[in-house]
């Protein structure tokens, strides 16, 4: 041991002896600095977060989204709705068109009973058309329904007419062409009524 060098100050470079605590006012060799000393500033300890963010990424709040309908199966409209629909322009078109000959007839005097009572099929038309529009829309399915019982109401008359006022091959021609014509209201009806599309334009009002 020097003179220069105090007692129980171990040589320059070398680490003290185990157990022994580092003489006060001198730094850890090598850089480092002893255990429970705080870290220098701006540095976090691994493994932790840094300071006012939390660990965990937080989640974002729900995106508001399109509103949805009380529908059970979606806001979709269901297909038989649209078919129903459609049946009810086509059946309307087609309705439209024939009373209109009908009502030409009639007007021209080359008629007869059951002529007439099928021109009535005007206001079935019209209420056909706008039925599809608002089953369409959502609004009523009750317009397209009643419309197209309406239409075979009026080709029902116009039979029960031919079958009273006329005779031979009247008669069979007018059963023919009420045959024919009463498939397309028929269907419309039925489709118009259906669960599915009664309960997809009710729940739409809420």
């Amino acid at each position: 041991m020097t003179d220069g060098q105090q007692w129980g100050q171990p040589p320059y470079g070398q680490q003290p002896p185990y157990g022994q605590p580092q003489p006060y006012g001198q730094q850890s060799p090598y850089g480092q600095q002893p255990y429970g000393q705080p870290q220098p500033y701006g540095q976090q300890p691994y493994g932790q977060a840094p300071y006012g963010q939390p660990p965990y990424a937080p989640q974002p709040y729900a995106q508001p989204g399109w509103p949805t309908a009380a529908w059970p199966y979606g806001p979709g409209r269901p297909g038989t709705a649209t078919a129903a629909a459609v049946l009810g322009f086509v059946t309307g078109g087609l309705t439209l068109l024939g009373s209109f000959v009908m009502l030409i007839a009639t007007l021209s005097g080359d008629d007869d009973p059951a002529t007439v009572v099928l021109a009535l099929g005007l206001p079935c038309a019209a209420g056909l058309i706008t039925g599809g529009v608002w089953l369409m829309q959502r609004r009523s399915a009750t317009t397209l329904f009643w419309s197209a019982v309406a239409a075979l109401a009026v080709l029902a008359l116009a039979l029960v007419v031919a079958l009273v006022a006329m005779d031979g091959d009247d008669q069979v021609g007018v059963l023919a062409f009420v045959l024919f014509a009463c498939v397309l209201p028929a269907v419309t009806a039925v489709f118009a009524r259906l669960k599915v599309v009664t309960d997809w334009v009710a729940a739409g009002r809420f």
